[in-house]
C-alpha cells in the first residue's frame, strides 16, 4: 500500500514539475517575443520545435525528479506512468493538436517519452554505480 501512496505522489510532483516549467516557458517567449510564436494567427514552426525540444528536458526533469520520490518502489512504473500521463495531456487538448498539426504532436509526444526514458536511464545508472 506505500508503495502505492508513494507512486502517486511522485505522479503528481512530475506531472506539477513539467507542467509548471511548461506554462513557465509558454508565457515567458510570449512575453519577451511576442513575435516569435505566432505569424497570422497561427503557430510557428520554430516555435512548435522549441516547444518540442523543451518537452525533452522538462519531461527530463519531472521524470527524475518523479523517479527520486518514488524512491525504489518502481522507478520502472513510475517513469512509464508518467509518460503515457503526459502524453495524454499533450493530445487531450484538440485545438492545440489542431494547432500545432499531426508531426508535430508526435514529435512533442517522442521528446517527452525520451526524456523520461533518459531520466529513467541516468538513474538507474546512478543506482548500479
Amino acid at each position: 500500500m506505500l508503495s502505492a501512496a508513494l507512486i502517486t505522489v511522485s505522479l503528481i510532483l512530475g506531472y506539477l514539475v513539467v507542467i509548471a516549467f511548461t506554462m513557465v516557458s509558454v508565457f515567458t517567449i510570449a512575453t519577451l517575443h511576442p513575435h516569435f510564436p505566432v505569424e497570422n494567427y497561427r503557430l510557428r514552426t520554430r516555435y512548435k520545435l522549441l516547444q518540442s525540444m523543451l518537452w525533452f528536458v522538462f519531461a527530463f526533469i519531472g521524470g527524475y525528479l518523479a523517479i527520486l520520490a518514488a524512491a525504489e518502489a518502481s522507478t520502472l512504473l513510475t517513469s512509464g506512468l508518467l509518460a503515457v500521463i503526459l502524453v495524454i495531456a499533450l493530445w487531450r487538448n484538440p485545438s492545440e493538436a489542431k494547432q500545432r498539426g499531426l508531426l508535430h504532436m508526435l514529435l512533442g509526444s517522442a521528446s517527452i517519452v525520451a526524456g523520461i526514458s533518459a531520466a529513467y536511464a541516468i538513474r538507474a545508472w546512478q543506482l548500479h554505480k
